[in-house]
């Protein structure tokens, strides 16, 4: 019996399919050229699965809620760098909808169980995009869940991932769309040109709604503004 076209030893980034998943595009991509001032990473709900340190998942999944029907781009990649590995262009089985249903699963015997140096499940970020695929100073987003077996039931909060092109100082806030409620604020003193940092928001308390996380500051060398606005939807009921 032949090997099934998905199952393919070759690392480099291309098409990618199986018919009860959909289609995407993933392997090693090279190395990216220098991102914008400030660059989001991944969006994603504050859980980790445990999973086997000694063997990576046979597969992974995400998941992510809709309020409304928006145009979907998923990218997987590492928070950061080191083996180049990239997933978008996905092409879910079932389209994307409003609800919690959106999930997207892939295998992992193709690309991540072969990549070197080895990457775990929680190396990697998502950014699910809303209505444009590109990077904007100002983003829509869909927070996902990252796991590989079991999603959990409750959402208590989310990791935001970043990194500038310049060393920078940093000022984080998230406010509640609907009353302008300051909801968390966080200062970065100081952040490094190309390395990735995550803010944490813990959303227990926070009412189901539209917020938005706004991050400014400036340059440390040149003294240039720097500023993203990220709208994203807070459902903390996974199976409402």
């Amino acid at each position: 019996m032949g090997v099934p076209g998905w199952a393919q030893v070759d690392l480099e980034y291309q098409p990618r399919s199986r018919n009860a998943n959909g289609s995407w595009r993933e392997g090693v991509k090279p190395k990216p050229v220098a991102g914008p001032s400030v660059e989001l990473i991944s969006v994603l709900a504050d859980f980790q699965e445990p999973a086997s340190s000694d063997h990576f998942p046979q597969s992974v999944k995400l998941k992510f809620f809709l309020e409304d029907p928006h145009a979907v781009y998923v990218t997987v990649r590492e928070l950061d760098y080191q083996t180049y590995y990239w997933l978008d262009k996905v092409q879910p089985a079932e389209p994307w909808s409003p609800g919690f249903q959106n999930t997207f699963s892939w295998p992992s015997q193709p690309v991540l169980q072969q990549l070197t140096p080895k990457v775990d499940l929680y190396d990697l970020g998502v950014l699910v995009r809303l209505d444009a695929e590109s990077p904007s100073s100002l983003e829509r987003v869909a927070p996902a869940l990252l796991f590989h077996q079991d999603a959990p039931s409750v959402v208590t909060g989310y990791f935001f991932t970043f990194k500038t092109g310049e060393d920078a100082r940093l000022f984080a806030t998230i406010r509640q769309e609907s009353t302008g409620q300051e909801m968390d604020s966080q200062t970065f003193r100081r952040k490094r040109a190309g390395r990735p940092f995550t803010i944490h928001w813990e959303a227990k308390e926070a009412d189901p709604g539209p917020y938005i996380l706004t991050l400014s500051g400036f340059s440390l060398s040149t003294n240039q503004t720097l500023s993203q606005e990220i709208h994203f939807y807070h459902q903390p009921a996974v199976n409402p």
